[in-house]
């Protein structure tokens, strides 16, 4: 049978589409050196700058110390007080003052440049989120690098996923297609024929293909992110400012002293954690110099207590060292145990920052999950009461690659239960690491009780030397097993802003409310899933939210609560009791308000102000207070946005956490799909009006009738 004559026109627009696509994928992934450069570049000007601005703090004194003759007095006498004046003028300006000629103006041009490469060196860059006037555009360039380097990497790992398999597809199928044009087809062979229509059947079929699809997809994307401006980078600079923060101390140059880092840790040991290896290639963001020193400090120790301060990522910490085990073998066993109330929230950032495979231990699938991890591999979370029912299953049977104990508090006491269930695995687990916030310096005994957990052979010496608690040898004496860094001796910029969603699992209590609301079709009722019962002994995030307040009142700060709905905020105040200082809702009089935020500013750590988002959320200057919970997520963006501006302001002293209480399965997962990807969408807008306007138009009746009918569904298939 004759082979059919291809149309050679349309084989070659394919072909030419095939090559320019994997043409476009080579140039993204090699993108990056050129966005590294512009972050370096832009550092060094923002730098520059700050350099010159501290001209003004130099005396015109300093100039004798060059000993090049230089006429100090006729300048002070023209005027001129300080070198940023000096650096100001042209060099006729200085030329024509009396005394100073063409060889002191080279001096003094000499001099000045000494002092402002010298301060650029060691110049702290510190961010904002705010809007610059034009003399300070460079921070603007350098927000814009720093976002378009962020995104771009995240779009160059994506790539790499199908950039192989992209490369191998195109290459193959363009060299076998041996025949181009018409008179080429005539004086060919059959067998020539037929392997060239068999590749031009690959090619048309690829241009449906899933792999072509996202490559296309990464590309505008891509090309979206060339294109980002100021606006879009302040945007993103609000929602990631850790990573801001770790790429400049990886490609900025801002880089912490390491006697900050390493606090009190010996010299000897420092430098040995210094040089530990650890492979990342199965970690996905990016860490700061002293996250990655305390993950290499982990793996170096093999069995620690982490105790950074509130706010500096132990979780991520903890997942880099799990990821370093995970590269020498994908099969490993890591157990995470933590209070059921951050359950989901591990799963979830374990997920994000990493390969890892996870498996949530807990509830009805509690048996299922426990025998794909085992066969598996991977991180198995679970929490302190679920561990009396697989202690038994992993105690002489499994062996586990690194044991994780979130919240180690929880276990200082040696006879309670679940002390004894996580203390029975001390020999099946290769690495322990234990993490809580809480200082432990002035609690020696509760401190002896965990670290006789992990390293038994310090608990006596540690004892012994209890009275030493308040003196440096004292943390040199724990450093072996004990790591604690505060923000004030790691973050030296202002103070970030840090973001955590907080995933709740239901009680049966949230699900038995939140099903009556669902057949009710009621969604404002919806929305307050784990609210809405009366007594909120079982509600999962008032739960969380009293962790939450307890974890502020231990790390000495001050929290603002808020809700949109009235009936929240005063089951919240119920809730806390003494604890809250004053409630703004909407009849609040404006000096009432006032009146609260400056008892909240005098009162005691750990002391909340619980606020109605509508009237909370804007006018009001709230920096008294570092913490910011969320009940429940908001329709409207600029509420949230708004919020947390009453806290994250000039006059901010401390880094600023914003938790955002979530349920899985609810309105609550389908609000936040839908503002993520809403939030993407509008990042192309540049005009601030335009995202405001947009996003607060996220729903309408029509979402809400379809998200009722969903819910509806998933009701009724549980039954």
């Amino acid at each position: 049978m004759e082979t059919e004559k291809l149309n050679f026109k349309e084989l070659k627009k394919q072909m030419d589409s095939a090559r320019i696509l994997n043409d476009g994928a080579r140039r993204l992934l090699a993108d990056g050196q050129r966005q590294e450069q512009e972050v370096r570049e832009a550092c060094a000007m923002v730098r520059r700058r700050r350099a010159l601005d501290s001209l003004k703090n130099i005396d015109l004194e300093e100039l004798k110390k060059s000993r090049a003759g230089i006429r100090t007095a006729a300048l002070r006498e023209a005027g001129y007080s300080n070198l940023w004046e000096l650096a100001r003028l042209k060099d006729w300006e200085l030329c024509a003052i009396d005394g100073i000629g063409e060889k002191q103006v080279e001096a003094i041009r000499s001099v000045t440049a000494e002092f402002v490469n010298h301060m650029a060196q060691h110049a702290a860059i510190r961010l904002s989120a705010e809007k610059e006037d034009g003399d300070q555009a460079e921070n603007a360039e350098l927000l814009i690098a720093l976002a378009r380097f962020r995104r771009g990497q995240a779009l160059r790992e994506e790539m790499e996923t199908i950039a192989e398999e992209l490369e191998d597809f195109v290459t193959d199928v363009l060299d076998r297609i041996e025949i181009r044009n018409g008179m080429h087809w005539i004086f060919s062979g059959r067998g020539t024929r037929e392997r060239t229509v068999k590749a031009a059947e690959d090619l048309r079929g690829f241009q449906l293909s899933p792999i072509r699809e996202k490559a296309v997809h990464y590309l505008e994307e891509y090309h979206k992110i060339q294109e980002l401006g100021a606006e879009e980078a302040r945007e993103d600079f609000r929602r990631n400012g850790a990573d801001y923060y770790a790429i400049l101390e990886e490609y900025g140059g801002s880089v912490l002293e390491k006697p900050l880092i390493y606090s009190s840790i010996p010299a000897q040991l420092a430098s040995a954690v210094d040089e530990t290896e650890i492979d990342l290639s199965s970690f996905k963001g990016h860490l700061r110099s002293y996250q990655l020193f305390g993950a290499k400090y982990i793996l170096f120790e093999r069995r620690v207590l982490l105790g950074d301060e509130m706010g500096l990522g132990k979780t991520v910490q903890a997942v880099a060292a799990m990821c370093d085990v995970y590269a020498g073998d994908p099969k490993s066993l890591f157990l995470v145990v933590c209070p059921a109330s951050v359950l989901v929230n591990w799963c979830r950032e374990i997920k994000k920052f990493s390969a890892i495979e996870t498996y949530l231990l807990h509830g009805s699938f509690l048996e299922e999950e426990f025998d794909r991890w085992k066969e598996h591999g991977g991180a198995a979370v679970t929490n302190f009461e679920t561990m009396g029912k697989i202690v038994d299953d992993i105690d002489k049977r499994l062996k586990i690659a690194m044991l994780v104990v979130d919240e180690a508090h929880y276990i200082k006491n040696p006879d309670a239960k679940r002390t004894k269930y996580v203390r029975a695995l001390d020999e099946e687990a290769d690495r322990i690491l234990m993490m809580t916030g809480t200082p432990l310096e002035n609690r020696v005994e509760e401190m002896c009780s965990l670290i006789d957990f992990v390293r038994p052979d310090m608990t006596e010496e540690i004892r012994k030397s209890a009275y030493m608690s308040h003196v440096p040898e004292f943390r040199e004496m724990l450093a072996p097993v004990y790591l604690r860094r505060q923000r004030e001796q790691v973050l030296e910029e202002l103070p970030p802003i840090e973001e955590k969603q907080e995933w709740c699992a239901l009680t049966e209590a949230d699900r038995l409310a939140y099903e009556t609301s669902v057949r009710e079709k009621n969604f404002m009722a919806m929305r307050r899933i784990s609210f809405l019962q009366e007594d909120l002994e079982n509600s999962s995030k008032a739960v969380r939210l009293l962790e939450l307040c307890r974890d502020a009142e231990e790390d000495g700060r001050k929290i603002v609560i808020y809700s949109f709905f009235r009936e929240t905020v005063e089951k919240v105040r119920g809730l806390l009791g003494g604890k809250c200082v004053g409630v703004i809702t909407g009849s609040t009089e404006i000096s009432e308000r006032q009146g609260m935020i400056d008892q909240l500013k005098d009162a005691k750590d750990g002391s909340v102000l619980i606020c109605q988002i509508q009237a909370g959320g804007t006018g009001l200057n709230i920096q008294a207070a570092s913490v910011a919970i969320f009940c429940e997520p908001q329709i409207k963006p600029s509420l949230t946005n708004q919020a947390i501006a009453r806290i994250y302001r000039m006059g901010q002293v401390r880094n600023v956490l914003v938790y955002h209480l979530l349920c899985e399965n609810t309105v609550d997962e389908a609000v936040v799909q839908i503002l993520e990807r809403k939030q993407q969408e509008f990042d192309t807008f540049a005009d601030e009006s335009s995202i405001g306007e947009a996003m607060d138009n996220l729903v309408d009746k029509e979402w809400i009738r379809e998200l009722i009918e969903r819910e509806n569904e998933k009701a009724i298939i549980k039954h």
